[in-house]
């Protein structure tokens, strides 16, 4: 069905190739397929009937290659094909083989056991492999997983197709993320495209006619595997400087770097110990250790459990996995937008809810508007190189000559660090540099233990320690400046008329109603009971909490609840004007990082005193909110290639001004 002509039931000639391909066949050669098929009938197409005898036919004439090729590779000429020959056989067919995958399909079609195949043993290995498409027994069953829960989402969303087990070509990328990782998204994106563009009659947008099954789905993931298999050789060759085809452990941790991954020792173990019962490795030396090495076979497997992992070892997944539950707190099994700006203040950032959108959007791979907890995975490695990469800096920044820091300089390195945002970004606002200051005061860096002098390995350690204790500091404040917890203390105090530390049910409310939040109806009343609970919670957990009793961080804490109300109600607004503008989801999320780089633009000219007067903007413009001013909206539309006459200029004051 996927290549017949529309309206009969015949097939082109020139699909033939594709057909093939499309089944599995790998010995395809467009001249020798002509030649059967102009001997089956001298038609420009083929009938149901006549398509089958040249199946027939192109079958017996592959038969006759492999036989050919098998003579060609048994290099002895015994008349069977040992372990090196089959890998090397299968390798000239196109597949790119592990020594793992080759011993387990040799051991289901060496019916003999004698450790070889005959012929008609290797006619049957080169059916697994078209049944398989050169994949392992676990991964086929992992794959057949994915595949079906990219079904079931499917039916979900659209009933008419639940029982047709396929998914749309639109999804494809979607099945590849989920099965290779988030590292070959772009790769994924690519095949997507190319699907799209094969696709018969139909515009690139709206996919092939028919929906893919799992055999379709396994032949394009035999394709993206050689990809991923060419990135890995690419990979090894760089870090095997010597060409030896094998690199050490040193070798490993700088290539992984290279890749975006900073691993300890402790994670690097694992995964070996992860890849070693995936595949062959390397033998032990006499003594019983292992030299550390690996050769690229052995390479490709601990890559493997690299990005399954994100990098991660066992335990701190398990940690991952509790903040996600801990954040999904609706159950849905994803973060959504406003879930995911909890997370970014419980790490101490303060992020307003667009910055928070954009930020979604990068990660969010699906394009699904939030994110699962493969996708969350991968948001945690991004935080961590972050965080990692700004520790090296600064390490570099202080080090001596020796390559080490001595105890005053780890000192200022130390406060260096707890002055820094948790993602490696230095405050330069002078709200953002109050809120430094203030974070700095409540860390005592001198109180950290630590031997002199001080390598990197153990500055990382010591990075961790005061990213915990800044991390408390912060989510203490619960993302606010500190000229906003000033003035909320300030507001505390005035109420808290008795000076007793803490407010009744009703002086709470004062607060509340004064800060701009109405508390009119019964409903908006319970609210701000659950909402005061929760607080409670939050800043027990930061140990800043008295009982029952609600003292200021508990109040700090409440405020962070309520302004998390009028984010949700932002991104509902967000919502509605991508209805009524009819802009698709990756359109809004484009434009929206767009917005936020001049708005990022716009107040970087108003606090930069050597920028001329005449390009600034008025700051008064701009609100409170994530606003930009009239003279930013004019540059950002020009920026995207819209033409502002006078007219139109007229029109969009007046539109700012409904």
């Amino acid at each position: 069905l996927r290549f017949k002509v529309p309206d009969s039931h015949d097939v082109h000639k020139e699909d033939l190739c594709a057909i093939l391909k499309h089944l599995g066949y790998v010995l395809v050669e467009e001249e020798n397929a002509q030649q059967i098929a102009s001997s089956v009938c001298d038609c420009a197409t083929m009938e149901y009937l006549e398509f089958m005898e040249f199946m027939a036919r192109y079958a017996a004439y592959e038969r006759g290659q492999i036989k050919s090729k098998f003579d060609e590779f048994d290099e002895d000429g015994n008349g069977v094909m040992d372990f090196e020959e089959v890998i090397k056989y299968v390798t000239h067919l196109g597949y790119t083989p592990l020594r793992s995958s080759i011993r387990e399909a040799m051991n289901l079609v060496d019916l003999n056991g004698d450790g070889t195949l005959q012929f008609e043993e290797v006619v049957l290995l080169m059916q697994l492999y078209r049944h398989s498409e050169g994949f392992s027994r676990r991964e086929v069953r992992t794959f057949t997983q994915t595949f079906a829960l990219i079904v079931d989402e499917t039916a979900v969303e659209n009933p008419a197709v639940a029982d047709s087990l396929t998914v749309p070509a639109s999804k494809l990328g979607e099945v590849m993320t989920s099965f290779f990782g988030h590292a070959f998204v772009d790769t994924a994106i690519e095949l997507t495209e190319e699907l799209h563009d094969r696709a018969c009659g139909f515009a690139k947008d709206s996919g092939p006619p028919l929906g893919l099954d799992f055999v379709e789905v396994l032949t394009w993931a035999r394709r993206m595997r050689e990809k991923e298999f060419e990135s890995y050789r690419q990979a090894f060759a760089e870090a095997d400087l010597d060409g030896g085809g094998s690199i050490d452990r040193e070798e490993l941790k700088v290539l992984c770097i290279k890749l975006g991954f900073t691993l300890n020792s402790e994670a690097i173990d694992e995964m070996i110990d992860t890849a070693k019962s995936r595949g062959d490795w390397q033998e032990e030396l006499d003594d019983g250790s292992m030299d550390g090495s690996m050769d690229y076979d052995a390479f490709v497997h601990f890559m493997q459990v690299l990005n399954e992992k994100d990098g991660f070892t066992a335990k701190e997944l398990q940690e991952i996995q509790k903040t996600f539950e801990k954040f999904d707190k609706d159950g849905s099994g994803d973060i959504d937008c406003i879930e995911l700006s909890d997370i970014m203040h419980y790490f101490g950032h303060r992020t307003a809810i667009e910055q928070v959108m954009v930020l979604l959007t990068r990660m969010n791979f699906s394009n699904s508007g939030s994110l699962d907890f493969r996708e969350f995975v991968r948001f945690m490695r991004m935080h961590r190189e972050g965080e990692l990469r700004f520790v090296r800096e600064t390490f570099v920044r202080h080090k001596g000559l020796d390559d080490k820091l001595d105890g005053e300089r780890a000192l200022d390195a130390l406060a260096d660090l707890a002055a820094g945002d948790p993602s490696g970004v230095v405050e330069k606002s002078p709200e953002g540099l109050a809120r430094q200051a203030a974070v700095v005061s409540a860390i005592d860096v001198e109180s950290i233990p630590f031997e002199a002098p001080v390598d990197v390995a153990a500055f990382i350690e010591l990075a961790g320690v005061v990213r915990n204790m800044r991390m408390n500091e912060l989510r203490k404040r619960a993302g606010f400046t500190g000229a906003e917890v000033s003035n909320f203390q300030s507001m505390f105090n005035k109420i808290d008329t008795a000076s007793h530390g803490f407010l009744d049910g009703e002086q709470v409310g004062r607060l509340v109603t004064d800060l701009g939040f109405n508390l009119r109806t019964a409903e908006d009343q319970n609210k701000l009971v659950d909402q005061l609970n929760e607080a409670r919670a939050a800043a027990a957990e930061c140990g800043t909490a008295a009982g029952f009793k609600v003292d200021f961080w508990v109040v700090v804490q409440l405020l962070r609840g309520i302004y998390r109300r009028d984010d949700k109600q932002t991104m509902d607004k967000v919502t509605r004007a991508a209805e009524q503008s009819r802009f698709k989801a990756q359109e809004v999320a484009d434009f929206q990082g767009i917005f936020m780089d001049w708005y990022e633009r716009d107040h970087s000219i108003f606090s930069d005193p050597q920028t001329p007067a005449s390009e600034r903007s008025d700051p008064k413009e701009a609100d409170e909110v994530t606003a930009l001013s009239k003279t930013s909206l004019l540059r950002l539309l020009r920026s995207v290639g819209l033409k502002v006459e006078s007219r139109d200029r007229e029109r969009l004051n007046n539109k700012i001004s409904e």
